[in-house]
This record gives C-alpha cells, sequence and structure tokens, in this order.
C-alpha cells in the first residue's frame, strides 16, 4: 500500500494506534502464536489474520446491537440457524442464548473461514452447534466463491473456488425454529427460497439488506419483501427516535436501501416490542 494511503487510514480511525498494532498483529501472524484472543459477552474468539478478527480486536463494541437482538429473540432450549456465519461470533451468540439443551446450525462456506469457525467453537466449548461447511442457495449444486483479502465480504460469483451449495432446509431439523439470521453478501433471495420449507415453522428471520448487494445478483428489496411477505411475515426495521433504537417500524415493499442495514421478519410482532422495550430501559 501507498505510504500516503496508509497515513491517510490512520488518519481516518478513531484509535490509529490500536488499529496499527490489529494489522500488525494480525498480518505476522503474532496474535497467533503468543494466542491472543478477543472478549465477548459470554464467549471468546482467536485473534485470527481475519478482518473480522481485527475489528472486532479493535473495537470491541462491534456488533453488540446484532448480539443484543439475537439473545433477545432465543428462548433457552431454543433453535437458532446462522447462515454466513464467518468465524461465529454471532453463532456463539446464539449458543449462548440457546444453552447447551439448544440446538445451532452454522452455515459457513468459505473452506479458510470455516476452519477458524471450527477453532473457535472448540476454543468454547459448545457442544450445541452442528458446523456445515456449504453455500446455501435454492437447489443443490456447486458454485464459484470469492476469496478476498477482506474475507467478511466473500460471496458467490462467477469468480474464485467452487464450493458446494445446498438448500438449508434439507439440514434443519424438525420443530420451531425460534431465529434465522442470514448474512450472504447479496445472495439472501436464493437462500431463503432453499428455506422455504422451514419458512412456515420460522418465528424470527434477521437478514441483511441493500440495493447495492442484491444488484449483483439482478434483483431487488421487493422480490425478498414478496417472499417473506407470502410467507406470513412482518418485515420491521430498525428506527432511532431521540437517540433510542426500537424494531417498530413496519418496512414497505418499495422501501430503498442505500445503506446496508439489518431487518427482521417476524410472525411474532409482540417479541420486538418486548426487544425494543428491554433495549431502551
Amino acid at each position: 500500500m501507498n505510504p500516503l494511503r496508509i497515513v491517510d487510514r490512520l488518519l481516518a480511525e478513531e484509535k490509529p494506534i490500536r488499529f496499527l498494532l490489529s494489522r500488525i498483529l494480525a498480518e505476522t501472524g503474532l496474535s497467533v502464536s503468543l494466542g491472543l484472543q478477543i472478549k465477548r459477552p459470554g464467549w471468546k474468539l482467536h485473534f485470527f489474520n481475519t478482518s473480522l478478527s481485527m475489528t472486532l480486536w479493535l473495537d470491541k463494541a462491534t456488533r453488540l446491537e446484532d448480539i443484543e437482538v439475537i439473545q433477545g429473540l432465543l428462548p433457552s432450549s431454543g433453535t437458532y440457524v446462522d447462515i454466513g456465519a464467518n468465524i461465529g461470533d454471532l453463532t456463539l451468540a446464539g449458543a449462548t442464548a440457546v444453552g447447551r439443551a439448544g440446538r445451532v446450525l452454522a452455515f459457513e462456506a468459505h473452506p479458510r473461514t470455516f476452519a477458524l469457525l471450527l477453532k473457535n467453537l472448540r476454543l468454547n466449548g459448545f457442544g450445541n452447534v452442528f458446523p456445515v461447511n456449504a453455500a446455501c442457495g435454492e437447489a443443490f449444486g456447486w458454485t464459484r466463491f470469492t476469496d478476498r483479502r477482506s474475507d467478511d465480504m466473500n460471496r458467490v460469483d462467477t469468480d474464485g473456488m467452487v464450493v458446494p451449495v445446498i438448500p438449508a432446509a434439507t439440514l434443519i431439523p424438525e420443530g420451531t425454529v425460534d431465529l434465522l439470521k442470514i448474512d450472504v453478501e447479496g445472495f439472501e433471495l436464493f437462500v431463503l427460497k432453499g428455506l422455504q420449507p422451514t419458512l412456515s415453522r420460522t418465528d424470527h428471520v434477521l437478514i441483511e439488506v441493500g440495493d447495492r448487494l442484491f444488484a449483483q445478483y439482478g434483483y431487488s428489496f421487493g422480490d425478498v419483501y414478496d417472499l417473506l411477505a407470502s410467507e406470513g411475515f412482518l418485515l420491521i426495521r430498525r428506527e432511532l427516535s431521540n437517540g433510542v433504537y426500537s424494531w417498530t417500524k413496519t418496512t414497505e415493499r418499495d422501501h430503498v436501501f442505500l445503506e446496508v442495514e439489518n431487518i427482521i421478519a417476524t410472525r411474532r410482532p409482540n417479541d420486538l416490542l418486548r426487544l425494543a422495550r428491554s433495549l431502551s430501559s
């Protein structure tokens, strides 16, 4: 990288010294050889040389809102499905919430990232997580998957390594799915199509949406809305009012998502009202 670009990047960071240290520790392998760990609220992660590891080590508040939502919607002994698990941060958030009697299915397509996910699961000793190394889609097959430096943005593409694709519904056990989380960099519609046999017994879907991401695959948010609405879900987005976030704003079919964000599709809107009260208290 150009030295001037490095300086500009450091100046843009809120914690430039810690940012630089995170890159040095990760990219030299010192974070692994020294056994450094990232403390999370109830679990821990190895400090790997990955974008997400460095981000979490740099700022421990990263993803805390997602964690509050996941743990607020998951009951003890419940079932959680994490599609796009990465190194397992939100997988472990769900595993902590459902407890030993619950069950978690974690899908991660990239084989190297999946190997790191397994190491984080072993680090925490959770026996209630069932990891799957495959991309999720509409039908069984194979696809190309990127291998970018920004590993948290790898996705289904026309170039890259070959990985298997499965419809996730084929591996989800019978019974209620309390929460389904999907974060697959724009491939969400095809994941949902492969999940349709289980959506009728799913209470909540936490899904990443963004017009730019969806356009890469030739569809729009309206297509996601139609599929979820046809399955009986009410789509809710987070709203900021008087400095407090709440999950009470119904999302319309033609809403424009210029920025990437998470929304919730729910069969149980009262759960979101309860969640909004707990987050604002």
